[in-house]
């Protein structure tokens, strides 16, 4: 039994290193035939590329062929809706933050779509990128040559993965180079990044954080942009923060790059003190990740709490200007899901050799359980045969005849129960201000109280 039980710990000890050691990589399948379309060999190689592209660049690629998309998803009035539905019920993309792109097709009718989703899946198959693949894709499919048509699709991933490591930026703009894109921030009205239209910034205030604002968004090629009003129902009808401060930056053409629009605001409404956090996807997802979004929000809530407006303005601008130099670093601020809340490195093209670290973690392993199997053994020596009964009397010849339990005293502890609703919509934290996320069709954010 004992033996059995020094296996059993060698076994469990192994597993465990390893499992450590190989959590980064992608093992599970990125090709999915439901439709039963593929011939075993086309699978395993088509498999084995996309896998292979996924760990390399640490976002997946993934194909899923499935006869009916009215049997996989609710959203059947629009492909691209079902495949990023598909793609977050299916738990798809790589690490914990299941950056990805998927191709869908049905099978039944030929109709496909690509979604994209997670901060560095978006930003490397943005919209501009996602439209430069080629029609060829859609042309297989309709052929019924589904093979082909995955074949070239992983070709044109590798294609943008490429791209962002030799260029150290994705396919942002419909230019072969990104950096000939020669659009303004904003339109003819638009050249200012700072509006003050509750009037709580003096004049020269708001022109020194107009210059700030203006020189960051030039030199990161990335509108920052501030919007002060009144009363944001005057803007937006639906009562909500987050939809109103949308509404401000897609309906004024606010962004840079006359493609992506790609920017960040932060917009306040004074009347209830109300306010809202908004990003672009592509780059803003990128550069301004749901942790980065929480730290920026800390530095300018602070001084805000103190109706310190100009203050919290410029440690907004500061911030802004700290995380697009990360993300251009291709550091962006992000956080882990370890235990202890610590952070992780984003991802980097590179890819990591795990070969060294299986084989010390292994020797590791196998050298501990040795370790641990010949204490047991040791152990077990101690146990002899007694040839004499005074080897049984009890030391110093004390017996026990009587005993008795005599309750003396007890001890009470208290815990307080918190009476308030928690927040189920966001990160929450204390202060006077909260958080809730919201998401629209050009980008998303947080919006709260401050």
């Amino acid at each position: 039994m004992k033996r059995l039980i020094c296996i059993l710990l060698t076994v469990v000890l192994f597993a465990g290193v390893f499992t450590v050691s190989a959590e980064n990589l992608m093992t599970s399948n990125c090709i999915y035939d439901v439709s039963d379309v593929l011939t075993q060999s086309d699978w395993e190689t088509l498999n084995s590329e996309s896998i292979e592209l996924s760990n390399k660049y640490r976002c997946g690629v993934y194909v899923v062929l499935i006869p009916y998309i009215s049997e996989y998803s609710t959203f059947t009035e629009s492909v691209e809706n079902a495949a990023q539905d598909i793609y977050v019920r299916n738990w798809l993309g790589y690490g914990t933050g299941y950056d990805g792109v998927v191709l869908l097709i049905e099978t039944s009718s030929g109709k496909c779509a690509l979604a994209s989703s997670g901060a560095r899946g978006r930003y490397i198959f943005n919209t501009d990128a996602l439209k430069q693949f080629d029609p060829s894709i859609v042309s297989d499919i309709n052929a019924s040559n589904y093979s082909g048509a995955i074949s070239l699709f992983i070709a044109e991933c590798r294609e943008l993965f490429e791209y962002e490591e030799k260029n150290g930026t994705a396919y942002l703009y419909n230019a072969a180079d990104p950096q000939n894109d020669d659009s303004n921030l904003s339109g003819d009205m638009l050249t200012d990044c700072v509006y003050d239209y509750a009037g709580i910034l003096t004049a020269d205030q708001k022109s020194m954080l107009e210059k700030t604002a203006k020189d960051i968004s030039e030199r990161h090629r990335f509108g920052v942009y501030i919007y002060i009003v009144d009363d944001f129902t005057d803007i937006n009808s639906s009562y909500d923060v987050g939809d109103a401060c949308e509404s401000v930056y897609v309906d004024n053409g606010f962004g840079y790059g006359s493609a992506n629009r790609d920017g960040i605001m932060l917009f306040m409404s004074m009347d209830e003190r109300d306010y809202a956090t908004y990003r672009t996807y592509g780059k803003g997802y990128y550069s301004f990740t749901e942790y980065g979004l929480y730290e920026l929000e800390e530095r300018f809530l602070n001084p805000f709490r103190r109706n310190d407006w100009y203050s919290g303005f410029q440690n907004y601008l500061n911030y802004c200007d700290y995380l697009l130099d990360l993300a251009e670093k291709g550091t962006p601020l992000d956080y882990g899901d370890d235990d202890d809340g610590g952070y992780y490195p984003p991802v980097t093209p590179e890819r990591e050799s795990y070969g060294p670290l299986y084989i010390t973690t292994g020797v590791f392993s196998v050298i501990i359980s040795l370790v641990i199997c010949l204490i047991l053994r040791a152990r077990m020596k101690t146990a002899q045969v007694k040839t004499q009964a005074n080897d049984y009397i009890i030391r110093n010849g004390i017996r026990m005849h009587d005993t008795r339990d005599i309750f003396t005293h007890s001890t009470e502890s208290r815990t307080r129960i918190d009476t308030e609703p928690r927040s189920s919509g966001g990160h929450s934290s204390g202060g006077g201000h909260s958080y809730s996320s919201f998401s629209g069709s050009h980008g998303g954010g947080h919006s709260g109280k401050f």
